[in-house]
């Protein structure tokens, strides 16, 4: 064993030795399982993960393994997941800056919502006197009209035409009253909408929102399908599941959340997506890792996996 071991210590000292003169030296693992150190990679082993070495014997460069076509196809789908984020996290940060151009406090919110409940209840209750017109309208001529009748007579077309025109008239301020009703819930949606998003604003402390596009994928998604019924129940399990990771959060909306940019090769990246699409809505979960050996290690862990497998099982 011993002498195993002062041989193979022996052909490492002599391969870096030769270095300045076969160029790059190149590490991998060949289909055996062995170590193997060359100023070349055999064919067999090209598609294989190798590491670049230095004179010193650190790893400066990594060629990862080819892609499987399963892993060729969920790297085309993180890249069109992360056009889909880039587009939400534009729109919110327009919405967002537009926010924060109307309000400087939550109370310049509920005032301008009060002035638009004043409209609409003043609105409400012409419409309600309108109605009340319309229904004595009626009555009186549905009056008339009966008169004509007990007298064997046919009710002249203009009655009839006065009873058709307060009945349209009763029916209109009814759909009004409903429609304004439907517009004072709105502005009151809009008013938590806008108190609770101000307050997400005023709290995040963030060094930067950005999609991490300069880091290493996991190749694993979390995914979680749902319906317009359960999607936001799902959608606050799921980031109350992000919370819990440990990650700062950079940037949270009702349609995407982020975490910190991994910088360091133990740190890791979530991204959470509620995507809709036609026939199917999801919530995904993507994890970064940073853009170095140890940041690769990391995503390809079982702590990652694991993570994923915790993750999709919050749809049960």
């Amino acid at each position: 064993m011993k002498n195993n071991c002062i041989l193979i210590f022996g052909f490492i000292f002599i391969t870096f030795a030769n270095i300045s003169i076969a160029g790059k030296l190149y590490k991998w693992v060949d289909e055996s399982g062995n170590i193997s150190f060359s100023d070349k990679v055999p064919p067999q082993d090209s598609r294989r993960k190798t590491e670049v070495l230095n004179k010193e014997g650190r790893v400066v460069d990594i060629k990862d393994a080819a892609k499987t076509p399963k892993q060729i196809m969920l790297l085309k789908e993180i890249k069109e997941l992360q056009k889909v984020q880039k587009k939400l996290l534009k729109e919110q940060l327009k919405r967002d800056s537009a926010l924060l151009k109307t309000f400087k406090r939550e109370s310049d919110i509920d005032a301008l919502a009060n002035s638009k409940f004043k409209i609409i209840r003043s609105n409400i209750s012409i419409a309600l006197s309108q109605l009340e017109i319309s229904k004595e309208q009626i009555a009186l001529h549905q009056k008339s009209a009966a008169q004509f009748e007990r007298q064997g007579k046919s009710i002249p077309k203009k009655i009839i035409k006065k009873i058709n025109s307060s009945q349209a008239q009763l029916s209109k301020s009814q759909q009004d009253i409903v429609n304004l009703k439907q517009q004072e819930k709105r502005i009151a949606e809009q008013q938590t909408h806008d108190h609770d998003r101000l307050r997400s604003l005023q709290s995040l402390k963030s060094d930067g929102i950005e999609i991490h596009s300069d880091t290493v994928p996991n190749l694993l998604l979390g995914r979680l399908p749902c319906t317009p019924k359960n999607c936001n129940q799902l959608w606050e399990k799921a980031n109350t599941f992000i919370a819990t990771q440990g990650p700062t959060t950079t940037f949270s909306s009702s349609t995407l959340r982020l975490t910190k940019t991994p910088t360091f090769s133990k740190d890791i990246g979530l991204s959470l997506t509620k995507l809709k699409k036609e026939n199917s809505n999801s919530i995904i979960l993507d994890i970064r890792c940073a853009n170095s050996k140890g940041g690769k290690t990391t995503c390809q862990s079982k702590k990652t996996a694991s993570l994923i497998e915790a993750f999709n099982r919050l749809a049960h």
